[in-house]
């Protein structure tokens, strides 16, 4: 259960499915029937009598999976000044007993059915809709029907029982409380600052504490009566199903829904504040020392009916927009992807020039980005600029089509649902994108640069700032800064010239010496005459997509510095020096120009690793790339210098002090052992270059390299390609060192009660962390035993914190294992809290493993806790990440690992008993083995709830 976060579309740029507003006129029709588009001709439109709606969209990509949504047309606009964050209190309360699901039942009921609370049962609640998801893995009729059933409660058939309603009201602040970050608020403000004037501005889904606190079961029952209501509710299902049984059971469930007698209530946006040339905002948050910087201008149009037009202007200022974007990306930082981003907000265009600074340099910075706005305008972008950024976006579209083709239920539903609400018409994907390909391609540099200008009004921009602040930003001290700059003119931007990324020729492709078939898996393993190794499995899971794991050398088993700041730099750095006088941002364009994702690291800690996502045609860079880099591994002076400049200022103007809580946790966790350290400012300060190619230059030049591949994609291809690249490279190592004594983690584990205190952040967030440390080799069995040992702790954890204490938003258990380390393993329980529960919800986790340490385990809980994990098995084996870091893991380093696979897919889970609990239970939660940390704030600190630009508001909070 959750809020939807409006702010976060801010940050995205959609480039074709751009959201239109609701036509309060036709709140009761299928609002695209107002458009000339016409819908995705598979999806089954219907009404009932009661005006209850439905659409049916079949897609069989994924067999018997099933996306169930149940939108209902009220959120937080539709909330009075008293009823605000009525609207998500409801959908708590859905959760909370109905007609047929008593208080406690519902999770229970659906966990049996191999359904997960928060994964497949879920609901959020945002400024425009309410909606209630269940993903169903069978598509057999008796839970297709249950599904039907609760939906049919949730329309009026929600209890609102005294009891339950007092407990939600904690719960609900616990979830306000968790959402209180530093970065959020500041999110929050920024969105409050764009759409000032309107109802977006005033109404956080959320809702006030007040409100949460003092409204009454009465006043619930009253706003869910008027507003969970036929005509405004709408059922969308997505995925393997039978349509003619599906409607039928669609009139059987919801037929009888009483209609109102009252018009459908109108709903209001309000009228956007007049924009005056330097318009400015400021939000200030103690402790938060990096400044966030916004230049943006939202605006209204008329007309809000859906067309090819206007899709096409939206998708030429988002072009225009990602050039700036791309440009800023080159200047300020080399890698970091979004600074600018076009957007339309319910019918609002709304652009956004973000970034952060710190230190007292931020009226220099936005002088600056006034600039590079000016610089951009009057010179305009250039063609090799356009023609770039076109072939990433085009490359992005294309991939996407590929992914939807063969993508989940649950990949889709929620775009569909968004559309009904939006008025946006569900075009087919394939007729959207290659229409809308088209465009793009069409458009001329011309029109793009006057698109921009267009849209990046100087007068009509605004400036907003956020930040531990000693001063205001001052609208009339900004606008002298700004024109007196602006009596100098700009200099042209000179881009850098293009060139064709060179790579190493690498001579006579390697040959296959040896083929091995893992018919268990449907996999073969290859090792070439270098000795490198490939791991391939072909699966049709994702259309033309391919997803490759490169694993190098013993990564942290190689690692002998003191210093755990050289381990944090070394990726970072590796990366940004480039290779073979090919600096990063020829690197960083040639991927971007093909791949989807490429993320390198050394996370895994038994190897340095690069993990990419791609189309098949993007293969090709991914293993060029890589051979670059470890054919001659380098650390550029000034590539390490800007890397350790970006961490220490990352870490200096961290905004959420929670995460020096778990920094110093797991310090406690590991004290003498760098490995697992996150480093102080000092300890990064104090790295070096030469560190880190001392530990990363033998591993990659010669270390033990072995790749899987997963995806759709010829074999026969795939084994060419690998020969010509990673295959041809000089020899590797024939068998990985051992690294006997770096994996043996014997150390004496903290045991006790601990209180960490964080200095910086905000609020009242706090943390209770209750970990139980194992050191020693367990059986396949015991393992499986232990994952459902904390599925049934985190059941009775959520039972009590949550649904009878209101103490806690989302507990979880989870059972840590580490391939690198066989000997070491936690059990982790995670509770969000405030800072006067900490203790006491300590004491409650270590109540809750002590019972089950004396063996009261039922054999319903071992059920409900085995079925969602099953049929979590079931599904992943259709997904090709889960195949790749389960399955294809270091198949050939680590044979076990495919064969304890296979063994959960097979069914190990369904072969543990109570009494295999029991014994895990006795000897792995015993309560003085566990370290039980509180991480809470050294000392409150308050944020404004309004902002400062509106004193009004801000008085009109207290009640």
């Amino acid at each position: 259960m959750g809020v939807g976060n409006l702010m976060r579309l801010a940050a995205v740029c959609l480039l074709v499915l751009l959201p239109i507003s609701v036509s309060q006129a036709k709140r009761d029709a299928w609002l695209h029937e107002a458009s000339s588009l016409e819908p995705d001709e598979r999806i089954v439109w219907g009404e009932l009598e009661n005006g209850f709606k439905y659409a049916l969209m079949p897609h069989r990509a994924k067999p018997g999976l099933v996306s169930m949504r149940l939108m209902v047309g009220v959120g937080s606009l539709d909330e009075k000044d008293d009823e605000r964050g009525l609207a998500h209190f409801v959908e708590h309360m859905a959760f909370e007993g109905t007609r047929n699901f008593k208080p406690g039942e519902l999770i229970a009921f659906f966990q049996r059915l191999g359904m997960s609370y928060g994964v497949d049962v879920n609901a959020f609640t945002y400024h425009d809709k309410t909606v209630y998801n269940l993903e169903l893995p069978q598509n057999d009729a008796e839970l297709v029907e249950q599904g039907l059933r609760l939906y049919r409660d949730y329309a009026d058939g929600i209890l609102f029982k005294p009891e339950r309603v007092e407990n939600e009201r904690g719960v609900i602040l616990r979830e306000k409380q968790a959402r209180d970050t530093p970065s959020s608020k500041i999110a929050e403000a920024s969105f409050r600052f764009s759409f000032t004037g309107t109802k977006l501005a005033q109404r956080n889904p959320i809702g006030l504490e007040w409100v949460v606190k003092e409204t009454s079961v009465e006043q619930l029952k009253a706003f869910y009566r008027k507003w969970y209501r036929p005509d405004l509710m709408t059922l969308v299902v997505v995925g393997d199903f039978d349509r003619d049984d599906l409607e039928a059971r669609i009139a059987d469930n919801f037929s009888s829904l009483e209609e109102s007698e009252e018009k459908s209530p109108k709903r209001k946006f309000g009228k956007l504040a007049r924009s005056r040339p330097f318009r400015s905002g400021h939000y200030d948050v103690d402790g938060v020392e990096r400044y966030t910087l916004e230049v943006s201008r939202t605006w209204e149009e008329r007309g809000n009916v859906d067309s090819w037009k206007r899709r096409e202007t939206d998708a030429r200022r988002a072009l225009a927009t990602s050039l700036f974007n791309e440009r800023c990306r080159i200047l300020i930082d080399g890698m970091s992807e979004r600074f600018a981003n076009y957007n339309r907000i319910y019918d609002f265009p709304y652009c956004q020039l973000t970034i952060s600074s710190g230190g007292e340099f931020w009226w220099d910075a936005f002088v600056w980005l006034d600039q590079l706005l000016r610089q951009a305008q009057t010179y305009g972008f250039t063609q090799d600029e356009l023609d770039y950024v076109k072939s990433t976006w085009l490359q992005s579209s294309r991939s996407s089509l590929s992914s939807y083709e063969s993508a989940e239920p649950r990949m889709l539903i929620d775009d569909l649902v968004d559309s009904i609400a939006t008025g946006r018409v569900y075009v087919s994907s394939r007729e959207s994108t290659e229409r809308m390909n088209a465009y793009i391609e069409s458009l001329s540099l011309e029109e793009v640069n006057k698109e921009f200008n267009r849209i990046w009004k100087l007068k009509r921009l605004s400036y907003f700032m956020a930040g531990d602040l000693n001063r205001p930003l001052d609208a009339d001290v900004l606008k002298r800064r700004f024109m007196d700059d602006r009596k100098y003119s700009v200099l042209p931007y000179v881009p850098k010239l293009p060139e064709q990324l060179e790579y190493t020729e690498l001579g006579e492709p390697g040959e296959v010496e040896e083929i091995h078939s893992i018919e268990e898996v449907g996999a073969r393993t290859y090792r070439f005459s270098n000795n490198a190794r490939l791991t391939f499995l072909h699966t049709k899971n994702e259309k033309d997509t391919v997803r490759a794991l490169v694993r190098i050398g013993g990564g942290m088993l190689e690692f002998r510095d003191s210093n755990p700041g050289t381990h944090a730099l070394a990726m970072s750095s590796l990366f940004r020096s480039g290779f073979g006088g090919q600096d990063i941002e020829e690197v960083y364009k040639e991927l971007r120009t093909n791949v989807t994702s490429f993320v390198f690291g050394v996370e895994d800690h038994d190897a340095f690793t690069y993990r990419a996502v791609t189309q098949v045609d993007g293969l090709d860079e991914v293993f060029k790339v890589v051979s670059e880099f470890l054919l001659a591994p380098n650390i550029d002076p000034e590539a390490f210098a800007l890397a350790q400049s970006k961490l220490k200022q990352s870490r200096e103007l961290e905004p959420d002090g929670m995460n020096e809580g778990y920094r110093f946790l797991n310090r406690l966790l590991y004290p003498d052992d760098p490995r697992f350290h996150s480093p102080s400012i000092s300890e990064i300060s104090e790295v070096t270059a030469d560190r880190i190619t001392e530990w990363v230059e033998k591993p990659f030049k010669e270390g033990y390299l072995e790749v899987a591949v997963v995806g759709d994609v010829n074999e026969a291809a795939l084994v060419d390609l690998f020969g010509r690249t990673l295959g041809a490279l000089p020899p590797r190592r024939l068998l990985k060192s051992e690294f006997e004594s770096a994996r043996s983690m014997h150390f004496e584990a903290a045991t006790g009660r601990r209180n960490i205190e964080y200095a910086s952040g905000m609020g009242d967030t706090a943390a209770s962390v209750v970990i139980w440390t194992i050191q020693e080799e367990l059986t396949l069995k015991q393992s499986a035993s232990l994952y459902i040992l904390s599925a049934v702790l985190e059941s009775r954890i959520r039972e009590r914190v949550r649904e009878e204490m209101g103490a806690s938003y989302s507990p979880s258990v989870r059972y840590e294992t580490f391939p690198a380390y066989e000997s070491l393993r936690h059990i982790r329980a995670d509770v969000d809290c405030q800072k006067a529960d900490a203790g006491a919800i300590l004491d409650v986790v270590l109540s809750l493993s002590e019972e089950l340490s004396s063996g009261t385990i039922a054999d319903e809980e071992l059920r409900a806790a085995v079925a969602p994990l099953e049929e979590g098995l079931k599904q992943a084996w259709q997904d090709n990440s889960y195949l790749l870091e389960n399955v294809l893991y270091a198949m050939q380093e680590y044979p076990e690992i495919t064969k304890n696979a296979v063994s959960y897919r097979d069914g190990l889970l369904t072969t543990i008993t109570v009494e295999d609990l029991k014994e895990a239970a006795s000897r792995f939660l015993v309560v003085e083995d566990a370290l039980a940390v509180a991480i809470v704030p050294a000392d409150k600190t308050d944020i404004a709830d309004a902002p400062d630009w509106d004193q009004s508001r801000r008085a009109g909070l207290a009640k």
